[in-house]
């Protein structure tokens, strides 16, 4: 939150001396019980962006809270995105009308004073469904910019910061019923209540996630690239022998079946992360020799 620009943007439309509490939500769809007809559920949890990142990450210091358990529709259901987004709305519908030329709200802060604050909807941590969900984008598309889906990497066209999602436009698509460029733009035709919100730009409240993005996401495409990297060099098997032969050791992950055979979901962040301490190590000895042998 201290290194984005959102913050001083939000600061200049407000009165002086006012105190910003940048409102950080997070929620993820958790699976309940399998004893009663296998329900789930969506927590929200909140936090804000004046507290340090060191207390963010201790437990014990309690800097999320739990302020709702949104039941989800059972299955089959329809519009279920719709539902959840409709619900979290609900839960922060007290955010949704604040008067940023008014003198805000005085609350009690840690150091004993009493300010002005503005508690502002900043920032949504969630994977890529709930993220989805909050920008009410069709599934595939990006939340944050208008790039086509199955669209390549480096794609000419379409650059995230030339051509990034305007609310203004898409609530005069909705407002003229032009229900044919809302879908070419990859947009839902219901009017996201989030834009409503004050100074909350719905399709910048997406945050980078470490799991999802970074590990299960742009690592398993690596590793599905060498793959077939490997097939045309025709190393595989070696590769595949070295893979199962990893030691049993403290940070390395030890798998017994092939990558290419384990079932999607089989692995997670921690797995990926031990897998990516080993890969050097199997793969550098036999690219080696494959490389002089093309030479």
């Amino acid at each position: 939150m201290n290194m984005r620009d959102w913050w001083w943007d939000a600061q200049d439309q407000l009165p002086a001396g006012a105190t910003i509490v940048p409102v950080i939500c997070a929620s993820n769809n958790t699976h309940l019980t399998n004893f009663s007809d296998d329900q789930h559920a969506w927590p929200l949890y909140l936090t804000i962006g004046n507290i340090r990142n060191n207390i963010h990450r201790t437990p014990k210091k309690r800097a999320w809270i739990l302020v709702g358990l949104i039941p989800c529709p059972p299955k089959g259901a329809k519009n279920i995105e719709e539902a959840c987004n409709s619900a979290f709305g609900t839960v922060l519908s007290q955010l949704r009308h604040l008067d940023i030329t008014g003198p805000g709200l005085k609350w009690d802060c840690a150091d004993g004073f009493q300010r002005q604050c503005y508690p502002l909807l900043a920032a949504w941590v969630g994977d890529y469904p709930d993220q989805v969900m909050v920008a009410q984008v069709s599934y595939g598309s990006c939340p944050m910019c208008e790039i086509p889906k199955c669209a390549p990497m480096g794609h000419s066209t379409f650059q995230p910061l030339d051509n990034s999602r305007d609310q203004h436009i898409y609530s005069q698509l909705l407002e003229d019923n032009n229900i044919h460029a809302l879908h070419t733009l990859g947009v839902r035709q219901i009017r996201n209540q989030f834009c409503q919100y004050t100074l909350c730009k719905v399709y910048r409240l997406w945050q980078p996630d470490e799991l999802h993005q970074l590990l299960l996401g742009l690592v398993k495409d690596l590793l599905h690239w060498l793959l077939k990297y490997l097939k045309g060099r025709d190393v595989k098997d070696q590769f595949d022998n070295r893979f199962t032969l990893v030691p049993q050791y403290p940070g390395f992950q030890h798998l017994s079946k092939l990558f290419d055979s384990l079932k999607s979901g089989t692995l997670q962040g921690k797995e990926i992360r031990g897998m990516i301490r080993t890969l050097a190590v199997n793969c550098t000895p036999f690219l080696d020799c494959d490389r002089k042998r093309l030479r």
